[in-house]
């Protein structure tokens, strides 16, 4: 007994570990892919030279962008296709031996005299024996409980197909499409910081979505934490509008960067956009959530096909707005000319190489997120990935591109108490006050 309890106890201190090592994987990865995005929009494309003339050009292609994020969610596939294959021979090689081992057993003769039973036949072929043995590559089999049927484990090993049901990830690869257009053109238009801290209305949207899509319940202490992630982005646009300067970046940043200003107006409609790209984002939470709590699917394979999809959608968007828009002479060298976006995502080498460390990280970043999603839900990932804006900001103002002022400053590290105070009360870091629990029916963290 002392044994089983013991297992148990190492089991969930397993268990608590890998979700930490999630969220912290999940946290770096967002502060990588937002500051490398915002470097990407600060590259020098044209009129370079000191000398020039003209102002410098950045680079500014939101389309190629979010074309280059799902190149790297599409890349997952082609990873965990990799160690398929892997597992694949590794479990042939097993097989090969456990047949080895019995074949002494496999070429018995009958059990008693004068039996009608003829002798078991060898199986000399490992890859069919294997293949009867795994019912699937890309549905994650759980291993069977006492509490589970004979039914349940059956119908897990029995996946509709492959192909059939992959089409169901069209829908949040599209939402995936508006929301990362959305941000993208924001980011254009705001400081970084205020870029990632709008996002918290995220947070709101999820809840709800959850509460009516995925009959989620959300205790009153949840629902105050959701509402006071709120207050922190409304904090942080009163600071937005109160700052009426930028910072001086370094001088090593200002050889190689030219950080352009944003007004108040500018930052403002940014803030628009991101609120309405953050219920694109939320469908696709719930949606995910959803699909990977039916079908217990690895997050490589749910990130690869989001990838492969929205690859598949933007490309055809871009030929199509291509040859309607930016083969036009109004539209040369626009969002929608794929001869110049091309010229300058690739043959760049400084936007290049950003457009690489993007696609990884939010390779990375998605697939740290799908596995919080499936150890929480969707609403604690949306909360974490709204914490990150903290270290976005460190770096943003350790790097120069931003300053905090007394009296802007002093409003957005309110925001951030709060944001942060809000998050933890979700997340049950902290413990909620006494007066929000419920005297039946609280049952911790949803």
């Amino acid at each position: 007994m002392t044994n089983l309890k013991s297992f148990q106890l190492n089991k969930q201190v397993r268990k608590q570990c890998w979700t930490w090592f999630l969220i912290v994987g999940m946290f770096l990865t967002g502060i990588l892919n937002s500051i490398v995005s915002k470097w990407q929009d600060m590259q020098c494309i044209e009129n370079c030279e000191p000398d020039s003339p003209y102002p410098p050009k950045e680079y500014s292609q939101p389309v190629w962008q979010t074309l280059q994020m799902f190149v790297g969610e599409a890349f997952c596939l082609v990873l965990y296709a990799l160690g398929a294959i892997y597992q694949y021979y590794f479990d042939v090689e097993v097989i090969m031996e456990d047949d080895e081992d019995e074949a002494l057993l496999d070429n018995q003769p009958p059990a008693s005299y004068g039996s009608t039973e003829a002798p078991r036949q060898r199986e000399h072929h490992p890859h069919r024996k294997l293949l009867r043995r795994t019912s699937s590559v890309w549905v994650q089999q759980p291993r069977p409980t006492a509490n589970e049927s004979t039914f349940s484990i059956m119908s897990l090993a029995n996946p509709p197909p492959f192909v059939a049901f992959s089409i169901r990830f069209f829908f949040p690869a599209l939402c995936d499409i508006v929301a990362t257009t959305l941000m993208n053109v924001a980011l254009l238009m705001m400081p970084v910081s205020f870029h990632v801290m709008t996002r918290g209305a995220l947070v709101l949207w999820v809840g709800l979505f959850s509460v009516m899509f995925l009959r989620h319940h959300l205790h009153l202490y949840q629902w105050l934490s959701l509402v006071m992630v709120m207050g922190g982005v409304v904090l942080v646009g009163l600071s937005s509008i109160i700052v009426q300067h930028e910072a001086a970046p370094s001088q090593w940043i200002l050889t190689l960067l030219n950080v352009p200003a944003h007004s108040a107006v500018q930052t403002l409609s940014g803030v628009a956009l991101v609120l309405v790209a953050q219920i694109f984002s939320a469908m696709q939470f719930v949606w995910e959530e959803k699909i990977m709590h039916d079908h217990r699917l690895e997050p490589l394979v749910v990130v690869g096909l989001e990838g492969l999809f929205g690859m598949i959608q933007i490309l055809v968007g871009m030929l199509v707005l291509h040859r309607y828009v930016g083969s036009k002479p109004s539209g040369k060298g626009g969002f929608f000319d794929m001869r110049a976006g091309f010229e300058q995502t690739l043959l760049i080498p400084s936007v290049r190489l950003s457009a690489f460390l993007c696609a990884a990280s939010i390779a990375m970043y998605n697939s740290f997120g799908l596995n919080v999603t499936r150890a929480v839900s969707a609403t604690a990932r949306s909360t974490i990935d709204t914490f990150r804006t903290l270290g976005i900001c460190a770096v943003s103002v350790w790097l120069g591109w931003e300053v905090l002022r007394p009296l802007s400053g002093s409003v957005q590290a309110l925001g951030f108490a709060v944001l942060a105070y809000g998050t933890f009360l979700f997340n049950g870091v902290v413990s909620p006050p006494r007066w929000m629990l419920r005297s039946r029916g609280y049952e911790g963290i949803a």
